[in-house]
């Protein structure tokens, strides 16, 4: 009896103490456990930092312009395109400031380097009679003849010079075979340059059915200032040509407030029309070239009058605009952990333009990682103008704040 409770109480002691082992090896293992799920949860890598950016407009300021009391006008720039426009915006004849559109659609069938003159037009009969016809309407003319010989680069100083009907339609006969022919790709041209409320009846702008807008011939004179050509001749105060000897330039404004050209017009039905183009430097170096247009005038006169004063109101109307302070806010990155962290233009981003359009600046930031450190490059920040994009890079004004323990662990 003795030896078996004896052999009981063993057994119950090494039971009791292989229970302990178990139990302490458990709780070794659950203590590993832990550990290992805790250094694992706070090593995990922290989520990249996705960007909220600001909606950045930089509004428009008013322009004083000095617009005549008649007709219609408008202002542009070569790059820029319409800048501003004042009366009625509604197609009505334009006079001779269509033959701007015949130079153009000829220089583009023939067209000419500086130098030089081009083919030979030699003169017929039926010139001859443009020339009686246009002179007995009390239309501009140059005197020609039968079998006189002209240079492309003559006959376009003759046309756009002293402001010839003739002319006019002799080189779009010339240049295209027929008037049909012209208008068909004077018409296509205008619509290719989104002229659209300019149609042509005719080259020299006599018939009241060729007509457009002050904005559209804006458009008009810069896209013939595009043509070095062009330009050339309609900045020429006189020439000399074949038969009709030393011709003059009608635009006597030439060389004033900076005027290079481009060319009058004036019927009763179009009243004084005026296309004219002016080369201004600003303070800060930048050169443009304006160009303005009036339709509608009560004379030839009063239209040309009204050119300087619009053009020095647009000359303030092109400056500096600040588009964002340095260290100007630009957008932020919310913390999963809590708080934020914004981010910033790292420079001032200034542009030169028309200071009566707002700006859309277009800001681009990337997703970062929270030990991003700041003044490193995140994004842009720019702004497109007729000179082309202007940017500025966007950092981080702090490094983003690390987390907390409990967070890293509980997340």
């Amino acid at each position: 009896m003795i030896e078996g409770k004896e052999l009981r109480r063993r057994f119950a002691k090494r039971r009791r103490l292989v229970r302990r082992r178990l139990l302490a090896l458990l709780l070794i293992l659950v203590l590993i456990l832990g550990i290992v799920f805790t250094v694992q949860a706070y090593s995990r890598p922290l989520p990249s930092l996705l960007p909220e950016a600001k909606v950045l407009t930089v509004p428009g300021h008013s322009v004083a312009l000095t617009w005549p009391d008649d007709g219609q006008a408008a202002i542009g720039a070569v790059g820029y395109g319409v800048l501003a426009s004042s009366g009625a915006e509604q197609a009505a004849p334009m006079a001779s400031v269509a033959k701007v559109m015949t130079a153009l659609a000829v220089l583009h069938q023939h067209p000419l380097a500086n130098g030089q003159q081009g083919p030979t037009l030699t003169l017929t009969a039926a010139d001859v009679d443009l020339y009686n016809s246009y002179q007995a309407q009390d239309g501009s003319v140059v005197l020609v003849s039968d079998g006189e010989q002209i240079s492309e680069y003559q006959a376009l100083e003759a046309m756009l010079l002293p402001s010839a009907n003739n002319m006019a339609d002799t080189l779009a006969t010339w240049a295209f075979g027929s008037m049909g022919a012209y208008l068909n790709y004077a018409n296509n041209l205008a619509a290719s340059l989104q002229l659209n409320q300019t149609h042509l009846a005719d080259a020299s702008g006599f018939s009241p059915q060729t007509v457009s807008t002050a904005a559209n011939l804006v458009l008009l004179g810069q896209a013939a200032l595009h043509d070095s050509v062009l330009t050339q001749i309609v900045g020429q105060s006189q020439a000399d040509v074949p038969v009709a000897g030393t011709v003059h330039n009608v635009n006597y404004l030439l060389g004033q407030d900076g005027i290079i050209g481009i060319k009058t017009g004036n019927t009763d039905e179009a009243g004084g029309c005026f296309l004219f183009a002016a080369k201004h430097t600003f303070s800060g170096g930048q050169t443009v070239t304006m160009v303005g247009a009036v339709m509608g005038m009560p004379s030839l006169g009063t239209a040309m009058a009204s050119a300087p004063p619009l053009l020095n109101g647009s000359y303030q109307g092109l400056g500096t605009i600040e588009v964002a302070k340095s260290n100007q806010t630009i957008g932020q990155y919310n913390l999963p952990w809590g708080g934020n962290i914004t981010a910033v233009a790292e420079q001032q981003l200034s542009v030169f333009g028309w200071l009566g359009d707002a700006l859309k600046p277009t800001v681009k930031l990337q997703a970062i990682q929270p030990a991003q450190l700041p003044n490193h490059k995140i994004g842009s920040l720019s702004v497109q103008t007729p000179n082309g994009t202007t940017s500025v890079p966007i950092v981080l004004r702090h490094t983003p704040p690390s987390p907390s323990w409990r967070w890293r662990l509980f997340r």
